[in-house]
């Protein structure tokens, strides 16, 4: 995936934890659209377009703020929507942040 770039496709978003191996033991609740249109090249040049939803969209997002130079860390609005890896099993976390 060369030059990646997307753009929401609707104004609909959620706010799920994240976690990323630039920092491993510490996971963020983050706004991300669920709907977008991703942009690439492959390595041939030919230009490729694809709706993403859900998980995959946010996969990407997150990867191109990466390219951007942005770390998870620095989306999450909320004091308290950090977590450590161990409460987030301690406390199921995710199955709660699914029932918001």
């Amino acid at each position: 995936m060369i030059n990646p770039t997307w753009k929401k496709l609707s104004k609909e978003t959620d706010i799920q934890y994240e976690g990323c191996m630039s920092v491993p033991q510490i996971r963020g609740r983050v706004e991300r659209y669920k709907n977008i249109e991703l942009t690439y090249y492959d390595e041939n040049g030919n230009k490729i377009v694809r709706e993403l939803n859900g998980f995959f969209a946010r996969l990407v997002q997150h990867e191109c703020d990466h390219l951007e130079g942005i770390v998870f860390l620095e989306k999450v609005k909320e004091h308290s929507g950090f977590a450590t890896v161990d409460n987030m099993n301690k406390y199921n976390l995710r199955e709660k942040n699914n029932k918001l």
